[in-house]
């Protein structure tokens, strides 16, 4: 993998100069993880990244916003162990801070079974609190939690602890398990008070989440939202939208993270209502992106690249766009029918092949306390950082590609 990646390099990113966005990328980091995040050492992490981030063979891994499961985990793991095998290689991860919880609703959960039930199937899980009438707001234009919502939520689930040791025979369990809680809690409330947005929000606790695997801030790994994109790229997007409609990219719902409810009518990007917040298809017309609010009935405009915060490419022209700033590989957990219209995109539009793609397709689960006999395949990180000590789980899940790693509570 490390010699296809560096092939691609030599013979594709560094004869053809595709670079492009990567100043602006680097340069932004230190707002990012300073002014936004607030991140512990922020200022040293961003120094320490920004200079390698201009000539670095990158390794893309990109997910929707969320409480990431062990997948996605494993996925940001290995794209860094990856990168750390080529020289001046880093990892990018990419955080989906456009995506709402309509979008996603399963990506909000703690991750907390009840009595032998996963989380994904109790009647009603342990979810971060957005609200119904927010639940179209993209992540980066909602604020993080309430605090008094974060207490309401940390109640319950010191219930469901107490339910699930009992149900397991090993009711003296709780009380180890819940003081984990309360120091997970403690770091989403402190997120929370520090941040501003939703987005943000879920970055710094994820950041603070992989420091917890790696005893500290990890070397070669760079995570960043996915709006940044319209920052860093905005003349590769504009060129993507002038050449008009991608072939095959219209329709790519579920597995891009489209909000089903919406229309979609041909166009590779998203405009925003400055009125309610919601996306909707946008087409492009002579320097700047045009659509129509079915909510509010107003026409919407956004002059490019003054208004770029305002719209948002889809996964097809988000990928194209990111290619031409040299990913030299991409480690992705499907194949989704999104990759081979980004390919034929690519190739059609660009006349090159795209970097190569590692598909990461085992699948972690945990054994834990009130989980399903047989476990589960979809364990949030949170919930499983409540029983496992944090280096216990990266060693597990930086088990070979094809494994299928088990994780198992200690309380069990």
């Amino acid at each position: 993998m490390s010699a296809a990646c560096e092939r691609y390099w030599v013979e594709v990113i560094q004869p053809e100069a595709l670079m492009a966005g990567r100043s602006r990328m680097a340069s932004g980091l230190e707002d990012l993880y300073v002014r936004r995040l607030r991140l512990p050492d922020g200022r040293e992490r961003a120094h320490a990244l920004r200079d390698a981030l201009v000539d670095a063979v990158l390794i893309e891994i990109g997910h929707d916003g969320q409480l990431p499961h062990l997948g996605v985990v494993r996925m940001v793991l290995k794209a860094r162990s990856l990168a750390a095998s080529i020289p001046s290689g880093h990892a990018i991860y990419l955080i989906g801070d456009h995506y709402s919880a309509n979008m996603r609703p399963q990506n909000l959960h703690l991750g907390i079974p009840l009595r032998g039930v996963d989380s994904d199937h109790v009647k009603s899980p342990l979810i971060l609190p957005v609200g119904p009438r927010r639940g179209h707001v993209p992540f980066h234009r909602l604020p993080p939690p309430e605090q008094s919502a974060l207490d309401g939520l940390e109640r319950r689930a010191e219930a469901w602890v107490a339910h699930n040791a009992r149900h397991a025979r090993n009711p003296s369990a709780a009380r180890v398990v819940n003081a984990r809680l309360r120091e997970q809690f403690d770091l989403l409330r402190r997120s929370s008070a520090l941040t501003t947005s939703f987005g943000d929000w879920l970055m710094r606790v994820q950041i603070l989440w992989f420091d917890a695997l790696y005893g500290g801030a990890p070397e070669r790994l760079v995570v960043l939202p996915m709006t940044g994109i319209v920052e860093w790229l905005p003349d590769v997007l504009g060129e993507i939208a002038a050449l008009g409609p991608i072939p095959g990219a219209a329709g790519m719902t579920r597995a891009s993270g489209d909000d089903r409810s919406e229309e979609r009518p041909s166009g590779s990007f998203w405009i925003y209502c400055r009125n309610c917040f919601r996306r909707h298809r946008a087409t492009w017309e002579e320097g700047r992106f045009v659509g129509a609010c079915s909510s509010c009935r107003t026409a919407l405009e956004a002059r490019w690249p003054e208004e770029a915060g305002w719209v948002m490419p889809d996964v097809v022209a988000c990928e194209m766009a990111l290619f031409r700033a040299g990913i030299a590989g991409w480690v992705v957990g499907s194949r989704a029918d999104y990759i081979d219209a980004i390919r034929r995109g690519y190739r059609d539009r660009f006349q090159r092949e795209m970097p190569p793609v590692f598909f990461l397709q085992s699948m972690p689960r945990f054994h834990g306390l009130g989980e399903p006999s047989d476990g589960h395949a979809r364990a949030r990180l949170f919930r499983v950082l409540l029983e496992l000590d944090p280096r216990e789980i990266r060693n597990a899940l930086e088990a070979p590609w094809s494994a299928d790693p088990v994780l198992r509570s200690s309380f069990l």
